[in-house]
């Protein structure tokens, strides 16, 4: 007969784990917990400073970027900012703005904050997509009924959809644009350190970038007050870009809003990674498609 103090196991059955056993699965637990500790920061760094993602819901990009797509948006080109509030709270915190790693140009996809002191307000912390078409110190011109830049009507965005010849962008109305392209004169984009001259009507036509630099705007006695003082100049403290809709048909943009400044950017768009039609199903056709 076996030895009554020395019993064996039947077949399939595991022996009950001692304290040993108990101690390595606390530690393989507590290993599991750190490595999705890391994980979740290094993604959320990730989407803080680098990529995030950003759905699209009007069709002001088309044919570049449809309403339904997911962009991707690279936030090193222009500038690197520290969060302005704790993640997923409306805690604000301290902050500071470094230089990016590249600079703005023209034809760039961007993302940025919509300029709330340009013309109407679509709404607290709108963002917008468009495309970059004039940079700080360039000029904008309203020539029938549509935009110039440096003297050079701005080119549509080739659709190939679309093989009409000699395709222009859609005009706009004098009386709905910008009024400081109303009169069809060039504009300078402003930057930092441009001077220009101050009467009544630059007080008017500049006053929303003005004060959006700070500096209050007011005109009595036949004199322009600035800040409160009397003042014949104004120099720009801010580099501005202007950006406008590939659809000009539908597009709100500098035309209508005016110049952004650069301190609005979020980044450029870099990629499409998620499409979905409007009217139902996944268009994954356009998954992966770098945007230009």
């Amino acid at each position: 007969m076996p030895d009554s103090a020395s019993p064996t196991a039947s077949v399939g059955e595991q022996p009950a784990a001692g304290p040993n056993g108990s101690v390595e699965n606390n530690r393989r637990l507590r290993r599991l917990f750190r490595s999705m500790l890391i994980t979740g920061g290094l993604l959320l760094l990730l989407r803080i400073f680098v990529l995030e993602p950003f759905g699209i819901p009007t069709g002001s990009m088309r044919p570049t970027i449809l309403d339904g797509d997911v962009v991707l948006v690279n936030k090193l080109p222009y500038r690197i900012s520290t969060p302005h509030e704790i993640p997923f709270t409306s805690i604000e915190l301290p902050h500071i703005d470094l230089p990016g790693t590249g600079s703005l140009q023209r034809g760039d996809v961007v993302v940025f904050d919509y300029p709330d002191f340009g013309g109407g307000d679509p709404g607290e912390g709108s963002r917008y997509v468009k495309r970059v078409v004039a940079l700080r110190g360039d000029t904008v011109q309203l020539v029938d009924e549509r935009i110039a830049v440096n003297g050079i009507e701005v080119p549509p965005v080739r659709d190939p959809d679309d093989d009409r010849p000699n395709r222009r962008r859609s005009p706009i109305a004098s009386s709905r644009a910008l009024p400081l392209l109303g009169d069809g004169r060039p504009v300078i984009v402003p930057y930092a350190g441009l001077d220009i001259a101050m009467d009544s009507l630059a007080a008017v036509r500049w006053r929303p970038w003005i004060e959006g630099e700070g500096v209050s705007v007011a005109y009595n006695n036949r004199m322009v007050l600035l800040g409160g003082l009397p003042a014949t100049h104004y120099v720009f403290k801010r580099d501005y870009f202007f950006a406008l809709g590939d659809n000009s048909v539908v597009s709100r943009d500098s035309r209508v809003f005016g110049f952004v400044p650069y301190d609005n950017l979020i980044g450029r768009v870099w990629l499409i990674y998620w499409s979905s039609d409007p009217d139902g199903g996944v268009r994954w056709s356009r998954m992966g498609t770098v945007v230009q």
